[in-house]
């Protein structure tokens, strides 16, 4: 499990609405699910996942999700350091302040895997789920 790999809230989200780019992010779970990639995500991560949940009234569903989590994910807690960085971040490119301090979050990750954007054309080591599925998984 060399390559650390940090989830945006809009993999979760693929899998759970079965959008057009799931497959992709249930390959890139299935990969963390068997230890070959270090999954990582922010407690931002959790909250933005577990509305749509909660919003159906899916309690089990969101518990279960919450298990999932805590066995197979690294969470980056949001510190003073990470909130500072994340303001200068929202600041100098006007992204939402929850996606800069995803983006922060990740910066000791190899990758940020985003289907967004706007965090795309923020951060260098952000990738789509595609893109790191048919480009990055091969090499593992």
């Amino acid at each position: 499990m060399d390559l650390r790999v940090f989830l945006d809230t809009n993999i979760f989200i693929s899998i759970k609405n079965k959008e057009e780019n799931a497959n992709y992010c249930e390959i890139i779970l299935d990969f963390i699910n068997e230890n070959k990639l270090e999954g990582i995500i922010s407690p931002i991560v959790i909250s933005e996942v577990l509305v749509a949940f909660y919003l159906n009234r899916e309690y089990k569903e969101a518990e279960k999700l919450i298990l999932y989590i805590l066995q197979k994910f690294n969470i980056i807690d949001i510190n003073t350091q990470i909130s500072i960085d994340a303001a200068k971040l929202r600041a100098k490119s006007k992204l939402k302040l929850p996606d800069a301090i995803i983006i922060i979050s990740a910066k000791n990750s190899d990758f940020l895997i985003t289907d967004d954007t706007e965090i795309i054309n923020n951060y260098e080591k952000a990738i789509t789920s595609k893109n790191f599925v048919e480009n990055q998984l091969k090499k593992i």
